[in-house]
């Protein structure tokens, strides 16, 4: 547990001394491909979210406030996907729909908005609705909450900007005139609560990847790791074709 900002940057250094400059898989083998590919997507979101904490703690320091509350938020969503990458692992493990899978996986890697030349990629609510099977809404809820500042709605334009004098009908504008305190507060409980989060996802992620290998080499024993392959790439060439 961290009981404030500067003890959470001080684990964030430790996650970047462990971050992987390269990953090759285990084997060249169709077994391994799955999770191979979900390393590959995990480790990319690892690197987002050390850049994204490490902006919003130097925007912080820096007192440039909506911009480190900003990218708090898009470093908090980001743990949103890796959670979600976890209950996808986990879900494979239980259920064996492989096809099902490489599908997430797809559009985890090459999702985009509205571009008929790439698969649709996963909503950013979903993950966190995702998270909030166990935490019982208080993800969504911290989220909106920087939503507020990220977006120009009253919390981050009107309620940041002015002072508003009621009896002359004066306002004032300047950088933190009424909400410097919130801010501050809004942020430091951002990181804390995302580097708590980090640490519990790489701990779920260690106990369930090897599961989802285990099955994944079951499947492919079976002939249908393959035949998912098979299906999934000829899925994707007709779907090229009816675009063009």
């Amino acid at each position: 547990m961290y009981s404030n900002i500067e003890e959470a940057m001080l684990g964030l250094e430790v996650w970047k001394k462990h971050r992987k400059v390269s990953i090759s898989p285990l084997a060249k083998n169709l077994a391994y491909k799955p999770t191979f590919d979900a390393e590959i997507f995990r480790e990319a979101a690892i690197y987002r979210f050390i850049e994204l904490t490490e902006s919003t703690y130097a925007l912080y320091k820096s007192n440039l406030l909506i911009g480190s509350i900003t990218t708090a938020r898009a470093a908090y969503e980001t743990l949103a996907v890796l959670w979600f990458l976890n209950t996808k692992l986990e879900q494979l493990t239980k259920t064996k729909d492989i096809a099902h899978f490489l599908e997430t996986i797809r559009r985890l890697l090459l999702g985009w908005s509205n571009d008929a030349e790439f698969p649709e990629k996963i909503n950013v609510l979903k993950c966190a609705d995702a998270v909030d099977k166990t935490l019982e809404g208080a993800f969504r809820r911290h989220y909106e909450m920087l939503c507020e500042y990220a977006h120009p709605n009253n919390s981050g334009t009107f309620g940041t900007y002015t002072a508003p004098d009621h009896s002359t009908l004066e306002v004032q504008f300047g950088a933190y005139l009424r909400n410097e305190e919130i801010l501050k507060s809004h942020i430091q409980s951002t990181v804390v609560i995302s580097l708590e989060m980090l640490n519990h996802v790489q701990e779920n992620f260690e106990n369930i990847v090897n599961d989802a290998l285990d099955t994944c080499h079951d499947l492919h024993e079976h002939g249908k790791l393959k035949i998912a392959y098979d299906e999934a790439q000829q899925a994707s060439a007709t779907d090229r074709q009816k675009n063009k």
